[in-house]
């Protein structure tokens, strides 16, 4: 049975009318009760995932198939969306009172639906269901509001990639395991082989401090918390190893090449990464691709490796809740979760399925080495949940404000500073 998939477009601009519902109540339509979630598991209910069609489409359809044959008059009815497009349309929906039934969101997309209580409980509906998953997964979609916005279904999360051939022209120094140890490595690169150790990014930087335990955020996300001692270490050292060509002089410019590109061409000599990136520097970069090791992430011993979640919502306006809840506990269970990473190069967020041989064989080869690395850290519990309101606007705000610092234009304690108050006013927009 081949289920016709019905891919959304939002090449139109939202309406003035919405773009002020979202600016004036955070997200527009929604509703003073919560969704029931007892009632009988029955009915039609719409399934909204980002960017699977059609690469898992026989995935999927047999996933809903099974389903449907194990809940006689159940139908799921199936709709896929360009990833680059699901932020605009979560809004326009939550708008217009129509989000799906179940949704397929990544943590920082949910974050506005998770901080205005507008999806399911799950800490609440689904409590008995919290030791089936990676800790860090489950964490990850805590808005504060809403402990547990999503059940987790995939995940990404990284290895250390080396260039071998840089790394021995150094001396073959010991891989690092932590921001502090690859700034230290970094120096040694670019002093014997006139290289970088690695490339800083706006996503990272806030895994970095993190990692040093920088909470980044308060407890309830109305501040930020970056001006520390230890994130003025951090960044000092980070400007240092600029000074000494460390990280590429391009790191901190408009025009920054990506981390992925400045390793392929081996001007880097280490890449934190997800395990899926291995394709494209096999394709694009050979033989560099030929000289890479694979080793632990940053900070997997102390538990601070960073993880990105996508998790199952289901929104309190859903008129049929029981069933949409029904359906996403199916989804993400070990048996399903296990059958779409073998398809694919995202990892489960549930325990049982980590603990399969598909993880743990021997590895024939980096992509093999990778995915047993990657599986044992989320396993061991090596990974950390990021606060949700850190997301790419508050990743991006943080990084405007530190690049002069690395540069040396500006004192690293006045960026900070500044970047504190600017992440903190965007937090409190937020919450108005």
């Amino acid at each position: 049975m081949q289920r016709k998939i019905r891919t959304i477009s939002l090449a139109a601009p939202i309406t003035i009318a919405v773009a002020v519902a979202l600016s004036g109540c955070g997200l527009g339509a929604g509703t003073d009760s919560p969704a029931d979630v007892s009632g009988a598991v029955e009915g039609t209910i719409t399934f909204q995932t980002m960017q699977l069609s059609p690469t898992f489409d026989e995935y999927i359809n047999a996933a809903i198939d099974e389903f449907e044959s194990e809940n006689p008059g159940t139908t799921v009815k199936w709709t896929d969306i360009p990833s680059d497009q699901a932020a605009r349309k979560v809004s326009a929906d939550s708008a217009a009172g129509t989000l799906p039934d179940v949704m397929d969101l990544d943590a920082a997309t949910l974050a506005p639906l998770g901080r205005d209580s507008r999806v399911v409980d799950m800490a609440v509906q689904a409590a008995d269901l919290e030791e089936r998953y990676v800790g860090s997964a489950w964490e990850s979609f805590d808005y504060g509001a809403t402990a547990v916005a999503a059940l987790p279904w995939y995940l990404n999360s990284p290895v250390l990639m080396s260039n071998s051939a840089l790394v021995q022209q150094a001396g073959s120094p010991a891989a690092p395991t932590s921001y502090s140890d690859l700034l230290a490595v970094s120096k040694e690169i670019a002093e014997t082989t006139g290289k970088a150790g690695f490339q800083p990014t706006s996503i990272g930087f806030p895994n970095y401090l993190l990692s040093l335990g920088v909470p980044l955020v308060n407890d309830d996300s109305t501040e930020a918390i970056v001006d520390t001692p230890e994130a003025e270490e951090f960044l000092q050292s980070l400007a240092d190893l600029y000074t000494v060509g460390g990280i590429p002089a391009d790191s901190v410019t408009a025009a920054q090449r990506t981390e992925i590109d400045t390793f392929s061409q081996g001007e880097t000599a280490y890449l934190e990464t997800g395990p899926s990136r291995l394709k494209i520097i096999q394709q694009n970069a050979p033989q560099v691709f030929d000289a890479i090791t694979i080793d632990q992430p940053l900070g997997a011993e102390e538990g601070t490796t960073w993880v990105v979640a996508h998790g199952l919502a289901v929104p309190q306006t859903s008129k049929n809740a029981a069933t949409a809840l029904a359906f996403a506990e199916f989804l993400t269970s070990p048996e399903n979760q296990l059958a779409l990473a073998k398809q694919s190069s995202v990892f489960p967020s549930t325990t049982e399925s980590l603990e399969d041989p598909f993880f743990s064989a021997e590895p024939t080869d980096a992509a093999t080495e990778a995915r047993g690395i990657v599986a044992a850290s989320l396993f061991d519990g090596g990974t950390m949940a990021k606060p949700p309101a850190v997301d790419a606007e508050y990743a991006n705000t943080l990084w405007s404000s530190v690049q002069t610092a690395i540069t040396g234009e500006t004192p690293v304690k006045d960026a900070l500073a500044a970047a504190e108050s600017q992440l903190t006013e965007l937090l409190q927009s937020r919450a108005q």
